[in-house]
């Protein structure tokens, strides 16, 4: 049986959840397992991408999770956040945070990011971040969505980084 998460007073919180819909992939070279829903893609665009399934001919955007895992940094996870909030208010059209907090992930302090942009002909997209250390290395979990669509997928990302483990 897998684990759903949610974020509540600003903890991640765990429950338990059916594993029906959910398979998992591992690759101890990227040091990664994770569980994904079945029928997703699993692609390595931007660190390691789950796209879900196009909705229909016209679905121009894929809603999903990028995980990536950088090396590791001696600066706190808050700095790390600040430095990239003030990349995406250069970099992205229409930036505009949502909401930005201190959580904790698998036991370790984390950052979370709530944030939307435009991307032309694909109208404002919505945004989750959040990063943490692990093994004492940075992990990032992206999570993008039209925003028409950010909460319908929200459970099924938040059971993908409940699920998440660094293997090395």
């Amino acid at each position: 049986m897998l684990v759903l998460v949610s974020v509540s007073a600003g903890v991640i919180n765990y429950i338990q959840g059916s594993a029906n819909e959910f398979v998992t992939y591992e690759n101890s070279t990227e040091g990664v397992k994770i569980d994904y829903p079945k029928g997703w893609s699993v692609i390595r665009q931007y660190g390691l991408a789950f796209l879900s399934p196009k909705e229909n001919d016209s679905d121009s955007f894929r809603e999903g999770l990028v995980v990536a895992r950088g090396p590791v940094v001696n600066e706190s996870i808050d700095k790390l956040a600040d430095r990239v909030l003030r990349f995406y208010n250069l970099s992205l059209v229409d930036f505009r945070l949502n909401e930005s907090k201190g959580i904790t992930i698998h036991g370790s302090p984390a950052q979370s990011l709530i944030y939307t942009f435009t991307i032309p002909d694909n109208g404002t997209i919505k945004a989750l971040d959040l990063g943490t250390r692990e093994n004492n290395r940075v992990h990032v979990f992206r999570y993008t969505a039209q925003e028409s669509k950010f909460d319908h997928y929200l459970p099924t990302i938040e059971r993908m980084i409940a699920s998440f483990k660094s293997v090395e």
